[in-house]
């Protein structure tokens, strides 16, 4: 069971909130709010395949029929009390309960697939529409009873009406006979405790005879019923008292009715909230372009483009900096580099996206991601940046790392910011490095942030621990919050004073005061660090290059096989058409022989005519058969000759000949392929070749970038579209579309193309070292 304190550290109420302003119903987001991390599996990916369904829907045909209910549980358990009366409005909301319930079951029976979990969801949602007409025959939309809810009430409420009719003319004849006496204060008619009265001036009050029920604030009208109308107010309130127990007779029977479907109202009830949480969470992932990934424990720790959702939601994708590492073997890792340059900010977004994914939310990482599940997570993390309870002293910190030792084991996740910090630097480094150890044993996955040089090396010696850095940018000596596993960091302590302001001659006496180890060791780091990224961006441009050359190459191979099919159609269909005409000359032949025979011809005559047939079709057969000879060539090649494919421009060297297979592997540019030997000629005739009917293979060679600076939006649309759909075709996993900063307007187009194109896996900004938000980097699926 993972802590209250550390739920709340990580901030995960705050991403809850977030979703829960997805839900429509109260209950929904109650549901939400609730939700908890779990330790299993089975019900994590039951929760994450049941919100990837909702996504799948809301994309295919929009969202669910659900609409807002206020949390009537209580009222439920109200109508099963004997004698109980519900008003209307809490029926209108019975009612609304009622046919959000059928029209969502039908919507996700309809619009699901065949084995969906969310049907299984659904099947508890209640479908009653006779119920509901009951509901409605009595209940206005506004929460009313109808006129027609009974017979008895009709006949009331009809007289009540000409009792108040016949009221409204008695008092209007008085009111106009005052008037000319000037006795009246004012001309219209008014109520007072239900009874209809008339405002007199106070000096004239002795002029009518009846009841004064009020007077006003300022004591110059008195409100009067006429002692004449008293009877008729007296039979409107009688009657309007039957109207209120006939009234209360038709509710407390309507009540009594819907406490019957009790049960399954409050399972419907349950089973709407479940799923509008679902969908609530559905909508969140899909505004975070999130993603259930593997949870499996027996794999590597594995996060790709992982990002903060509470800094996703405040900077947005593109200013978010992602987290990418993959651990194997190892269980303690140790993270160094500059203040303020994102450590605590990994340990964050590591525990936060694991308290994500077991309460069952996806997260906003790449799907091939693979995370563990945790049965605890502990923490200590000295918080400055809105973190609640600040463990600011070294007697705190050491209790809360007693604490974590003690409760710690193989299936917990530990994270610890500046261990060792508080106390004398080297004794701090010293118990940090045996609690690490004691950890280490234990088999916890430890992630531990640090300024101490000896823990750099400490975790350098051991088998499984790793160091890992916070990246700085050397030029402009800002961090760039990125994250990189396998190299310690310096605390560019130096540096980030010089930005700050610091005189060289305060920096230069601090250099000469540091001990020389410590500050070459921090040089060597910082140089090892810069060499790192250095070998880090060409290993990304060769893999963008790798990238490259399998595309060509596949679209080679793919266009080779595309003409050579195309090659032998037409030919079949040249010879089906040939045969065609030749059983046409033959049957115009036969005819000619039949009337030369009919008008008694010589045999020699004949006999000739039968010659010519048969050396028309020996000629037509002898023209084909080269489509059913498997080499078309005796020539003999060896390696290292320079050949042509026939009916192409395409020329290479002979590398390799199989002669069982009848091919040989030829070397065009850095591009090898495998073609029959009967396909090659020597390249001296190749231009000859070049001008033959089936000269249709031509390759393109797909360049993997795209530069569309300069251009209008509707120009650029055009050619991203194309850019990517030739990408495609070319078996291209990466491409780049350059399309600079300027004002936004091409970053924007080529965004919202990328957004709904249905050949995209992933899309987003280059790394700022290689173009930023200036170039856009795409994935294929």
């Amino acid at each position: 069971m993972i802590d209250q304190s550390v739920i709340d550290k990580l901030e995960f109420p705050k991403v809850l909130d977030l979703i829960s302003r997805y839900a429509i119903t109260e209950s929904g987001r109650n549901k939400v709010l609730n939700l908890l991390p779990v330790n299993n599996p089975d019900y994590i990916k039951n929760e994450g395949e049941l919100v990837n369904e909702a996504k799948e829907l809301i994309n295919t045909v929009g969202y669910p029929p659900i609409e807002y209910l206020s949390e009537i549980f209580t009222v439920i358990s109200e109508t099963r009390i004997d004698g109980a009366v519900i008003s209307g409005i809490k029926l209108l909301e019975i009612l609304k309960l009622a046919k959000t319930s059928r029209l969502l079951r039908q919507f996700i029976f309809q619009e699901s697939k065949e084995d969906s979990l969310l049907k299984q969801k659904a099947s508890g949602l209640f479908a009653d529409k006779l119920f509901e007409n009951r509901i409605e025959k009595i209940i206005t939309e506004q929460g009313e009873i109808k006129e027609n809810a009974s017979t008895e009430l009709a006949r009331l409420r009809k007289e009540i009406n000409n009792k108040k009719s016949e009221l409204v003319k008695s008092i209007n004849r008085i009111i106009k006979s005052l008037k000319e006496e000037d006795i009246v204060r004012e001309d219209y008619l008014t109520l007072r405790d239900g009874r209809m009265v008339i405002p007199v001036k106070v000096e004239h009050k002795r002029h009518l005879r009846g009841f004064i029920h009020s007077e006003s604030s300022t004591g110059q009208t008195v409100y009067i019923e006429p002692e004449e109308t008293l009877d008729l107010n007296n039979d409107i309130i009688s009657t309007s008292f039957a109207e209120k127990r006939e009234i209360e007779r038709i509710l407390k029977e309507l009540t009594k009715v819907i406490g019957q479907s009790a049960g399954q109202l409050k399972v419907s009830l349950e089973a709407l909230a479940e799923i509008d949480s679902i969908f609530a969470r559905a909508k969140y992932s899909l505004e975070i372009i999130g993603e259930f990934p593997g949870i499996e424990n027996s794999k590597p720790l594995y996060l790709s483009e992982a990002r903060h959702p509470l800094l996703l939601k405040k900077l947005g994708r593109q200013n978010t900096v992602p987290l990418s590492f993959e651990l194997n073997d190892i269980n303690v890792v140790v993270i160094t580099g500059p203040n303020a340059g994102g450590k605590t900010v990994v340990l964050k977004t590591i525990g936060l996206l694991n308290l994500m994914l077991q309460a069952g939310i996806h997260v906003p990482v790449n799907s091939e991601s693979n995370f563990h599940i945790f049965d605890n997570i502990l923490i200590d993390i000295g918080d400055q940046q809105s973190i609640e309870d600040d463990l600011s002293t070294f007697s705190s910190h050491l209790k809360n790392l007693t604490h974590i030792i003690n409760s710690s084991d193989s299936k917990t996740l530990i994270l610890l910011d500046e261990i060792g910090t508080g106390t004398e630097p080297a004794e701090g480094s010293a118990l940090a490095a045996s609690i690490l150890d004691e950890l280490q044993k234990k088999g916890s996955l430890v992630f531990a942030t640090t300024h101490h040089g000896s823990l750099k090396v400490f975790a350098f010696n051991q088998k499984r621990m790793q160091n890992a850095a916070m990246e700085f940018d050397h030029s402009n000596l800002f961090p760039t919050y990125r994250f990189h596993l396998g190299i310690p960091g310096s605390s560019y302590a130096f540096e980030i004073a010089k930005r700050s302001g610091i005189s060289e001659s305060i920096l230069d006496n601090a250099k000469k005061n540091i001990d020389d180890d410590k500050y070459s060791l921090e040089r060597f780091l910082s140089e090892l660090e810069e060499k790192s990224n250095k070998l880090n961006k060409k290993l990304n441009e060769l893999e963008i290059e790798n990238t490259r050359l399998k595309g060509l190459s596949a679209l080679y191979k793919k266009s080779y096989e595309k003409i050579e099919n195309e090659k032998k159609e037409i030919l079949k269909k040249v010879k089906v058409e040939s045969d065609l005409y030749l059983d046409n000359v033959n049957k115009q032949i036969e005819k000619v022989i039949k009337e030369i025979r009919e008008k008694e011809a010589s045999k020699e005559v004949i006999r000739e005519a039968k010659k010519i047939i048969q050396d028309v079709k020996e000629e037509n057969k002898n023209a084909f058969n080269f489509l059913n000879d498997k080499t078309n060539d005796n020539r003999q090649y060896k390696v290292g000759d320079t050949v042509a494919i026939k009916n192409s421009s395409t020329v290479g060297k002979i590398v390799e000949i199989n002669k069982e297979k009848v091919q040989a592997t030829i070397l065009v540019g850095s591009i090898k392929m495998k073609v029959k030997l009967s396909e090659l000629i020597e390249a001296a005739e190749s231009k000859s070749v070049q001008k033959e009917k089936f000269n249709n293979f031509l390759i393109t060679e797909i360049d993997y970038r795209l530069d569309i600076r300069g251009e209008r939006p509707e120009e650029a649309e055009y050619k991203v579209i194309r850019f990517i759909d030739e990408a495609y075709q070319a078996s291209l996993d990466r491409v780049e579309i350059l399309h600079g900063k300027g004002t936004g307007a091409l970053k924007k187009t080529v965004w919202d193309i990328l957004k709904h194109h249905d050949k995209i896996k992933n899309y987003y900004f280059a790394a700022i070292e290689f173009g930023g938000d200036g170039i856009t980097i795409v994935e294929l699926i």
